[in-house]
């Protein structure tokens, strides 16, 4: 791709993140690359706080807005920016983060040197209530990584990352069924690992996420992950089951399981509610603490394998009812 020709199409989607959001495009207005050279477009998804009156204030030349009717979820919205864009790289952002003047330059200097997807370095303001969790979650995914090692699907985050943008419609823009919180990343990604297109982490294009979570709040979203996302994932990517560690407690048809009845029993008793309570208890206790991984690992992994198999039990109770009638 020839640098002096390179553009970029800043996506941002955001969703009553006023402050945080006017925060970002300011930023954005001020990077080091060339001005000429990318343009920034913000896709409110419905928003109630004024943001939608701010963006219609600013809306001009300098930022392209998208305005949504109501709240269709991250990969509508995702969507919507990608169709619109004019760039020849689509660097997507969430309008929670902050990011430095350099930001755009990154980006766009490792597309100059090869045709590639790049996942940047988002990680986590510092908060001492939750100290632990954020340590854990800005060491994960690319960051376990070497920066040029080439990425496998499961780690394309969308927070902050580039993509050509001819690419993202070779292979298919984000999938709208996924309004649930998570899923439609892995989805993309698995498809972009498909395309053959190298995906590498960019530690130093970094952007701060300022949306605390606490443990809780993560742990309820990753149940409904697993009751609402997982099933559309399985359904485009069955290989996934055990890459997500459900064989361990479900078998399936489409995939044989690496585990016999008897491992598939013993796990279920681990993820069980009390042994589930102690791993928790630890985790709050030792809050503002370093913790080991693997207590976060178990947690991630408990609760999506939960929602999981709620989804099951209900489609069970649905072809049940079904046949009764």
């Amino acid at each position: 791709m020839d640098s002096r020709k390179l553009t970029l199409s800043v996506v941002v989607i955001s969703w009553n993140q006023l402050a945080l959001l006017r925060r970002l495009v300011e930023q954005l207005l001020n990077q080091s690359f060339e001005r000429s050279r990318y343009e920034i477009m913000v896709v409110d998804d419905g928003s109630t706080d004024g943001s939608r009156e701010w963006l219609q204030s600013v809306s001009s030349n300098d930022v392209r807005v998208i305005l949504g009717a109501e709240d269709r979820g991250r990969a509508a919205s995702r969507n919507r920016g990608i169709r619109a864009a004019q760039g020849d790289v689509v660097v997507m952002l969430d309008g929670d983060h902050t990011v430095e003047p350099g930001f755009l330059a990154i980006h766009a200097a490792r597309h100059e040197r090869e045709r590639c997807v790049i996942v940047g370095k988002s990680d986590f303001a510092e908060q001492r209530e939750w100290r632990a969790l954020n340590l854990y979650l800005n060491g994960g995914g690319a960051a376990k990584l070497p920066p040029d090692f080439r990425l496998p699907g499961r780690y394309f985050l969308t927070r902050n990352c580039s993509v050509p943008r001819d690419l993202l419609l070779e292979v298919g823009l984000f999938d709208e069924r996924f309004r649930a919180w998570g899923g439609e990343d892995l989805d993309l990604g698995v498809r972009l690992e498909e395309s053959g297109v190298p995906i590498y982490g960019e530690p130093r294009a970094l952007a701060i996420h300022h949306h605390h979570r606490s443990l809780p709040d993560l742990l309820k979203q990753l149940e409904i992950y697993g009751r609402e996302s997982i099933p559309i994932l399985l359904d485009r990517h069955p290989q996934l089951f055990p890459e997500l560690n459900l064989d361990r407690a479900f078998t399936t048809r489409a995939t044989p399981s690496r585990f016999g009845p008897l491992y598939r029993f013993l796990f279920r008793l681990w993820i069980s509610e009390g042994a589930y309570r102690a791993l928790l208890t630890t985790a709050r206790v030792f809050r503002r603490r370093r913790l080991p991984r693997t207590i976060f690992d178990y947690l991630h992994l408990r609760q999506y394998t939960r929602g999981y198999g709620a989804y099951l039990r209900d489609q069970k109770s649905e072809r049940q009812h079904g046949d009764s009638n």
